[in-house]
């Protein structure tokens, strides 16, 4: 385990545990039993996580076996669909700030537009945090 994800489960997991404890569990428990219930609820924490980054990791697996028999023009949307749905609302952002200055017509955005751009934006920079921190997790071999 990276010592991040350690730490994040046992900081995390430690503080909510330790407050459930502290609210349910009998004030005669004695501190040694306490403790091994705080040890177990972070050993079981980190066997969901594992297992929930094993389920990843056999989805992505899957995905590029079936991805072996996919048309070539099927291969580049999987790795462009997101860049250029991004660069795209990049553009319709930017264009709605530049085209007052040069006269044009604007493109009135609404809140639904802006909320479906600011999905797009957190779905693309979430994405890649999630697939680069898997990979380290990878890397690392937790």
């Amino acid at each position: 385990m990276t010592p991040i994800i350690g730490d994040l489960i046992k900081n995390t997991v430690g503080k909510v545990v330790g407050r459930l404890a502290d609210k349910y569990l009998p004030k005669s428990m004695s501190e040694a039993e306490r403790a091994d219930f705080n040890m177990e609820a972070e050993r079981l924490a980190i066997e969901e996580y594992k297992t929930a980054i094993a389920d990843v990791q056999g989805a992505r697996e899957l995905a590029m076996k079936e991805s072996d028999d996919a048309p070539p023009w099927t291969k580049v949307l999987t790795v462009t669909h997101r860049p250029m749905w991004s660069l795209l609302i990049l553009a319709a952002f930017v264009w709605t700030i530049v085209a007052p200055s040069f006269g044009m017509n604007v493109i009135t955005l609404t809140e639904i537009h802006k909320d479906i751009m600011q999905t797009v934006i957190i779905f693309y920079f979430g994405g890649r945090t999630v697939e680069k921190t898997a990979g380290l997790l990878r890397k690392y071999k937790m």
